[in-house]
């Protein structure tokens, strides 16, 4: 049988000299033997797999579904090109959805004022989601104007429809 230095193992399987004396050690390349300070390797001994590529390759990490993500929230949910949010999100057929799509673009463009006016409207929205987009769109963007009491009344509603105990006042005008 030939064999091969753990050097030229490396160059072959492209990782470091090191890697392979590692490899070696933990028994994870077969035939190879170990004779004074150093390796000698079976040259038809292939890289061993990493098992940690094996464990992502054999179980993937679940994703929300697409349309999970468009729903709430529908320009951050979606893959639009860069510099195409306006165009995307005027692309969106008219409706809720759309609504807060340019709300969403009105906010995260700096203009809070905008973003205001724009979730107004969907706040009594009977879609849940477009509801539950709009009053977190317009409670960040009143706090970017300073009005806190905004704010904290329509956090409240988000956390009087998660079901959660309702904090603080204020009267959205």
């Amino acid at each position: 049988m030939e064999f091969i230095t753990a050097a030229e193992a490396a160059r072959r399987w492209g990782v470091s000299e090191r890697r392979v004396q590692r490899l070696c050690a933990d028994g994870r390349v077969p035939g190879a033997e170990r004779f004074g300070h150093a390796w000698r390797i079976p040259a038809a001994a292939p890289k061993p797999d990493d098992p940690r590529r094996a464990a992502e390759a054999a179980a993937p990490a679940p994703r929300p579904s697409p349309t999970a993500c468009a729903a709430l929230m529908p320009l951050m949910g979606s893959p639009f090109s860069p510099g195409r949010a306006r165009e995307y999100a005027e692309s969106l057929d008219p409706g809720p959805r759309r609504d807060v799509a340019l709300s969403e673009l009105a906010y995260f463009t700096g203009d809070a004022a905008e973003a205001v006016r724009l979730a107004r409207p969907l706040l009594q929205a009977t879609d849940g989601a477009a509801r539950l987009s709009a009053c977190l769109i317009f409670s960040y963007a009143s706090l970017a104007l300073g009005r806190i009491n905004d704010a904290r009344a329509t956090l409240g509603r988000v956390r009087g429809a998660l079901g959660e105990k309702t904090v603080g006042g204020g009267v959205i005008a």
